[in-house]
């Protein structure tokens, strides 16, 4: 049985301030009406997420909490976790390689380079820089969530604001 992984990329947030940690960093208003529109895509399409889990960082938890609240995800359902934060590519693998094989669906919710780099190395498509608010939908021919590796997975979708924005 496939096991499905949607990587998203935070919305897009405002530039860093002086004085101001990056991890602080909050959503502009562009950026919450893009991942509210991506969550009303994914609940009018009918996805079924086990579990949401986020970066710490402000602009991503906001963007978890917009997308489930659109798509009327069981909020108590999203988890937080620091090293998804500013993660390294190895860092987001060791990160799903832990996953509950529970789950087999899951929305990840972090940052450019490692979501990108992720999405690129699991399905070997040329996807590029993934945009603010971008969701790669990933399905993974693997058993358990321990053999996620380069190539196990097939890029079945692709959603960006533009293409949120023109549907």
């Amino acid at each position: 049985m496939a096991r499905y992984l949607y990587l998203l990329r935070h919305a897009q947030s405002v530039e860093r301030q002086p004085n101001e940690r990056d991890h602080d960093r909050e959503l502009t208003p562009r950026g919450a009406q893009e991942a509210m529109m991506l969550g009303a895509h994914l609940q009018k399409r009918g996805a079924m997420i086990d579990v949401i889990l986020s970066s710490t960082a402000e602009r991503a938890k906001a963007t978890a909490n917009l997308v489930g609240e659109m798509l009327k995800f069981d909020m108590e359902k999203i988890f937080l976790h620091e090293e998804l934060f500013d993660a390294s590519t190895r860092t987001f693998f060791q990160f799903l390689s832990q996953l509950s094989d529970d789950y087999q669906s899951v929305m990840c919710v972090g940052h450019n380079p490692a979501i990108s780099y992720v999405a690129e190395y699991l399905t070997r498509a040329e996807i590029g820089d993934i945009f603010p608010t971008g969701l790669a939908v990933i399905q993974c021919n693997v058993q358990s969530w321990k053999e996620l590796s380069q190539g196990t997975g097939e890029l079945t979708d692709y959603i960006h604001p533009s293409i949120l924005n023109n549907s």
